[in-house]
């Protein structure tokens, strides 16, 4: 099953997360987002849920709206956990999760990482190859997906590659990128940045840690 999570961040316009929308069998829309989402007029006909503490919803209509108080967490995390109870083997697309404020951006983006290890300690999945991974998020721009293990992932060459180490001592290598890493780790956010892939592949091998990696998108052919 196939949900996508609709933040309140910039709307997606790339043909990358529109199409995630078509191919959701579920649409879950944080409650800031849902307005917007409905503004578009995509014609997207999967169903869909409105999640939050319900301070920014117009008008819902005849969706299903469920309200969660709580201000601990954001409605990212709100809309994550309530998924992950009602479907817990589901593959989650997060959605205009970026955009608007560099600090939500940052912590949305973060935010994959709780969510990766929340899915690995539950025991339902085990994950040897990022193709498909369980959780992940599209931008406008590319994609960022967390991964425990060895990992291989589908590219281009040149494609932009970044890494971004979530846990502290955690050793990475990597195989067919421009820049190699040998057990090494990243303990700043840029160290792991303006990577590039060799071939049509490459590998990410973290030891004891959750790394978030970042793909570009494949250039339109002129």
């Amino acid at each position: 099953m196939n949900v996508a999570i609709l933040c309140n961040g910039d709307f997606p316009t790339a043909p990358q997360p529109l199409k995630a929308f078509g191919e959701a069998d579920q649409i879950v829309c944080c409650d800031g987002a849902y307005d917007t989402f409905v503004g578009k007029g995509l014609g997207i006909c999967a169903p869909i849920i409105v999640i939050g503490d319900m301070d920014s919803i117009g008008n819902s209509g005849a969706v299903r709206c469920i309200r969660v108080a709580e201000q601990d967490t954001n409605d990212q995390t709100k809309a994550f956990r309530y998924v992950r109870d009602k479907w817990p083997e589901a593959n989650i697309t997060i959605l205009g999760a970026t955009g608007k404020r560099e600090d939500h951006t940052l912590g949305n983006i973060s935010l994959l990482a709780d969510y990766f290890e929340s899915v690995c300690n539950s025991g339902l999945q085990d994950f040897h190859h990022a193709s498909a991974p369980v959780v992940c998020m599209l931008t406008d721009y590319g994609r960022f997906t967390p991964v425990n293990r060895r990992s291989e992932f589908a590219s281009f060459a040149r494609q932009q590659v970044s890494l971004f180490s979530m846990t502290p001592g955690c050793l990475i290598t990597t195989e067919g990128l421009k820049y190699p890493l040998c057990r090494e780790p990243l303990p700043r956010l840029w160290q792991g940045t303006l990577n590039a892939c060799l071939g049509d592949s490459f590998a990410i091998i973290p030891e004891n840690g959750i790394v978030i990696v970042y793909q570009t998108y494949q250039p339109k052919e002129e």
